[in-house]
C-alpha cells in the first residue's frame, strides 16, 4: 500500500503528460497521413494464398519533431496503455472500481512509469518489478508460440539453424543480428506457405492467441479486444519504436543520450533488463544490434514475429531452474501428519529414508546446474563488456 501516497501526484503528472502526448501525437499522425497508410512494410500477419496489403511499419525520415519530445511521446504512449484497463472499468461501471484503488496501487507493475520518475532509483525499482511481473513472466509462452511457426519456415534451410536457436533457446546464447535479419528475409519470402493459416476459422483463433501473448509480453491491454484491434496496437507500438530509432540516429546517435536515458530506451525495446545493471558499452552494443536487425531496407522486410522472438530471448529464463535446493524443505505430497512436523524434521526424514541415494544424487545434480548457470551468466556478461 506504499504506492497509495504516490497516486495523487502520479495522476496529476499523467494528465499533464497526456496533454503533451496528444500534441506530439497530432503532429506525428499528420506526417503519417501525408503518406500511404497501407504502404507495404513489416508484417505481423503471415499471408495465406490470398495477396493483400498490410499496414506499414516504416519510419519517416526527416520528421520535424524533436527527439526529446518524441521520446516523451513514446514513454507516455506506454503509460496510456497501462491506464486503459482501470479507466475503462471505472467508466463502464459508474465508478465502482474506485473502491479497488488500494489493490490497483499495490500492483506496482500496473502503474504508469510517471508515478515513479521522481528519481532514478525509484524508476529502476519500478522497472525491475515491471520486468519480472510482465516481460519475464510472459516471455516464455510468447517465444514458444511464435517459435513453433517460425520453425516450420526454416526447417528446410539448415544454414538458419544457428540464428533460429539464438532467439529460441534462452537468453545466454549470442545473437548475431545480421544472421537473424537474413533469416527474417527468408521467412518473409516464404510467408505464402503458412499452413496454420489456410483454414479460415482456425487461423482467426490462432492469430488471436498470438496477438494476446505478444500484447501480454509487451505490457499492453488485450482483454476483450479482437484480433484487428490487437494487430493495430502492435503495429502502432513498433512504428513508434522504429520512428524513435530514426530520430535518435538523425540527432546525434547514442552520444546524445545520457546513461539513464539509454537504459530506458533499451528497456522499452525489451533488449535490456533493469536487474542486469548493464554498462553503457553493453547497452550501446545491444542498441546497435537492435538497429542492425530492424533497419529499413526497400524490398526486404523482417517480420515482426522474428523481432518479437528476438525481444523475448532477452527475457526468457532457462526452464530447468524451476527447482532449487530450497524445494527440499517442502514435501511434494503433504498430508495432515506432515503439516504437524517441522520442515527440518521432514527434510531429515526424506534425506535419510529409503530414497537416500537418489536424494544425494539429485542434490549433486542441482548444485552442478546452479554452478553451470552461474558460469554461463558470467561468460555472457563478460562477452558483452
Amino acid at each position: 500500500m506504499a504506492n497509495l501516497a504516490q497516486v495523487p501526484g502520479g495522476l496529476a503528472k499523467f494528465v499533464s503528460n497526456f496533454g503533451k502526448y496528444r500534441s506530439v501525437g497530432a503532429q506525428y499522425k499528420k506526417a503519417l497521413n501525408a503518406g500511404s497508410q497501407y504502404e507495404y512494410g513489416y508484417s505481423y500477419y503471415y499471408q495465406t494464398h490470398v495477396p493483400c496489403e498490410v499496414q506499414g511499419v516504416i519510419p519517416i525520415s526527416g520528421l520535424q519533431i524533436k527527439r526529446e519530445d518524441f521520446t516523451h511521446y513514446a514513454e507516455t504512449a506506454q503509460d496510456v496503455d497501462r491506464m486503459v484497463a482501470p479507466t475503462a472499468w471505472t467508466l463502464l461501471t459508474g465508478g465502482l472500481p474506485i473502491f479497488a484503488l488500494p489493490f490497483w496501487a499495490n500492483a506496482t507493475h500496473k502503474l504508469p512509469a510517471c508515478f515513479f520518475d521522481g528519481s532514478e532509483e525509484s524508476y529502476k525499482t519500478w522497472g525491475k518489478i515491471k520486468d519480472q511481473e510482465v516481460a519475464i513472466k510472459h516471455a516464455g509462452v510468447a517465444n514458444n508460440t511464435h517459435m513453433r511457426y517460425l520453425e516450420y519456415f526454416i526447417s528446410g534451410e539448415p544454414k538458419f539453424n544457428e540464428a533460429f536457436d539464438s532467439i529460441a533457446d534462452g537468453f545466454t546464447a549470442a545473437k548475431d543480428p545480421q544472421a537473424i535479419r537474413e533469416m527474417g528475409h527468408f521467412i518473409h519470402e516464404m510467408r505464402t506457405c503458412s499452413i496454420p493459416l489456410i483454414t479460415a476459422h482456425a487461423s482467426s483463433w490462432l492469430r488471436g492467441r498470438e496477438h494476446m501473448e505478444a500484447a501480454a509480453f509487451l505490457g499492453k491491454p488485450f482483454l476483450f479486444m479482437n484480433v484487428k484491434t490487437l494487430n493495430g496496437r502492435l503495429v502502432d507500438h513498433y512504428r513508434i519504436l522504429f520512428q524513435e530509432d530514426v530520430l535518435i540516429q538523425e540527432n546525434g546517435g547514442v552520444e546524445s543520450l545520457n546513461d539513464f536515458e539509454l537504459y530506458k530506451i533499451c528497456n522499452r525495446r525489451h533488449i535490456a533488463r533493469w536487474e542486469d545493471e548493464l554498462t553503457r558499452d553493453q547497452l550501446i552494443g545491444r542498441l546497435n544490434n537492435w538497429w542492425a536487425l530492424t533497419a529499413h531496407e526497400e524490398g526486404k522486410h523482417v517480420p515482426l514475429r522474428v523481432i518479437l522472438m528476438y525481444q523475448t530471448a532477452h527475457f526468457k529464463d532457462p526452464g530447468f531452474l524451476d527447482e532449487t535446493l530450497d524445494s527440499l524443505d517442502t514435501d511434494a505430497f503433504p498430508t495432515s501428519m506432515d503439516y504437524a512436523k517441522d520442515a527440518f524434521v521432514r527434510r531429515l526424514e526424506f534425506e535419510n529414508g529409503p530414497l537416500e541415494e537418489q536424494v544425494r544424487a539429485h542434490v549433486k545434480l542441482l548444485q552442478q546446474r546452479e554452478e553451470e548457470l552461474k558460469n554461463e551468466r558470467t561468460k555472457f556478461l563478460a562477452k558483452e563488456a
